[in-house]
């Protein structure tokens, strides 16, 4: 009778390890198991009259090459308040009670036959006399990049208007090349467009 219990025993564990349940949620393809490698950097300048209210970022000189393909998306650090950061999509806007506008805003050159994004630059606008601005608006301006595949932000998840949307994505991994602070505009491989 025990051999007969035990055959049981041994058969029914046999049907339970051999019953599938439902098929899990669809993978991640590509490496370290995420669809979409980005980058994400900061940098913090000076909007000068000397850079025609203008910063230059190079990204071959800061070792680093986007595809032409891929989104540069810019944010302004816009105010920080018990050490929490507030950071806002650009373009951004600030009016003034007189009716002046100024606007910090973005591009980027993207070298399309060789596949590349060269630089970004993020400048100053509106009509406001920007040399009549205080310094709370033009130094010490810290702005965060990300870089990222355009395919990525079709996501369902993704709002590129929200920063956090991006960082706390799952679908991608963000490769952070830290915070690039700067005293000169030479410091961050900036340029001067004259």
């Amino acid at each position: 009778m025990r051999k007969l219990s035990n055959f049981f025993l041994l058969a029914t564990a046999l049907l339970v390890a051999a019953c599938e349940g439902p098929a899990g949620p669809a993978g991640y393809d590509g490496e370290d198991g995420y669809n979409f490698l980005g980058t994400t950097f900061e940098f913090t300048g000076d909007f000068t009259a000397n850079n025609d209210y203008q910063l230059i970022f190079n990204f071959l000189d800061n070792g680093y090459d986007p595809y032409e393909s891929d989104v540069i998306l810019a944010y302004i650090l816009w105010t920080s308040d018990d050490g929490i950061d507030y950071w806002r999509p650009l373009p951004q806007t600030a009016y003034f009670e007189s009716g002046a506008i100024l606007q910090y805003n973005f591009d980027f050159t993207a070298d399309i036959p060789n596949n590349r994004i060269i630089d970004m630059s993020v400048f100053m606008d509106g009509d406001v006399d920007l040399t009549t601005l205080p310094s709370d608006y033009t130094d010490n301006q810290t702005f965060r990049i990300v870089v990222a595949p355009s395919e990525f932000l079709s996501l369902a998840d993704v709002d590129p208007n929200d920063l956090s949307s991006i960082l706390n994505s799952t679908n991608i991994q963000l490769k952070s090349l830290g915070t690039i602070e700067v005293d000169s505009v030479t410091e961050l491989n900036l340029q001067v467009q004259e």
